[in-house]
């Protein structure tokens, strides 16, 4: 695991996870997620996929069209909002509707949030070793 803190939050990486704490009273937008999406193609490189885990201890604000950016990105599996304080007023249901539909979730542990995340990954290797055959498939066959 290494960790690297940006001027706005500091971040995880895990073999197949970013875990992020944004820093308190930030405004995360698209400046701030290039800066991140530049360190995590320099640590996982553009085809590894990945999910994102942010863990929302602190007070900040984000701009949801990040998302509707971040999901054009095939390697980003998904993303879990880690959010521990149930009277917290929460954008995650508003957040979710500018990203892929099912992978944009909320949880109230780390821990469950990982393992979604895993899950997520998994299945999107899955999917990728599935196209991978049926791609060799059609190789063998023209022959």
């Amino acid at each position: 695991m290494k960790k690297v803190d940006l001027n706005f939050g500091v971040f995880e990486l895990h073999p197949q996870i970013v875990i992020g704490n944004m820093n308190e009273g930030i405004h995360y937008d698209i400046f701030k997620n290039k800066a991140l999406i530049k360190l995590i193609d320099q640590y996982y490189g553009k085809i590894k996929p990945l999910s994102y885990i942010c863990i929302r201890d602190k007070s900040y604000s984000i701009d949801p069209m990040v998302h509707a950016h971040n999901k054009k990105f095939e390697n980003l599996c998904s993303i879990a909002i880690v959010e521990r304080k149930a009277n917290t007023r929460s954008t995650v249901s508003i957040e979710s509707k500018f990203f892929k539909p099912g992978k944009f979730c909320k949880f109230q542990s780390v821990t469950d949030a990982i393992l979604w995340a895993n899950h997520q990954v998994a299945l999107r290797n899955l999917e990728l070793a599935s196209l991978n055959n049926l791609n060799q498939s059609a190789i063998f066959q023209t022959f």
